[in-house]
């Protein structure tokens, strides 16, 4: 018995094309080029300008350990042994530290701040800490390129610190984003 002729058509049409396919080659490129872009954004320096110190003002030796605490607004708190408001000249020049951050219009930056800092006077010490600006995440620096920056701390006041003028330096680091 032989196939039905309508199978033996299909096959030799299935033998066909697989013949037919097997012969063909696709040679593939030995090489591609394309294009590429490059781009240089070139910006003004990034400047900062020291306007006021950081200033706790006068303080009376507490007999027991403290902190104040001054804000980047100004505002000042105190806790432990300075809790009173005389605790505090309230005439010495005291307020947050100032600056002119001088950057490129419409450029993101960001500010940067150590954790701590030592004040010194002599061999005594006392330390800055949770510095701390009025700068937000994704500020942008607006037409005039200007920024005015404050900075606020929290300093740490022992128990019968001995009297005298504690100063220190503190980084402040301005980038471009």
């Amino acid at each position: 018995m032989f196939p039905a002729p309508r199978f033996l058509l299909g096959m030799a049409a299935l033998a066909s094309a697989m013949a037919a396919g097997s012969g063909t080659a696709f040679a593939a490129p030995s090489s591609s080029t394309m294009g590429g872009a490059a781009q240089a954004d070139i910006l003004r320096p990034l400047a900062i300008v020291p306007v006021d110190p950081l200033s706790f003002g006068q303080i009376v030796r507490p007999t027991a350990a403290g902190t104040v605490v001054l804000a980047p607004s100004g505002t000042i708190t105190t806790t432990g042994g300075v809790l009173t408001s005389t605790a505090i000249a309230q005439t010495t020049p005291r307020g947050p530290g100032t600056f002119l951050v001088v950057g490129e219009a419409a450029r993101a930056f960001s500010i940067d701040l150590p954790t701590v800092v030592i004040l010194r006077q002599g061999t005594r010490n006392m330390r800055l800490s949770a510095l701390r600006s009025n700068w937000t995440s994704g500020a942008v620096f607006g037409p005039t390129r200007v920024f005015s920056l404050s900075v606020g701390a929290t300093l740490n006041v022992g128990a019968n610190q001995t009297t005298g003028t504690y100063s220190g330096t503190y980084a402040v680091t301005v980038t471009y984003q």
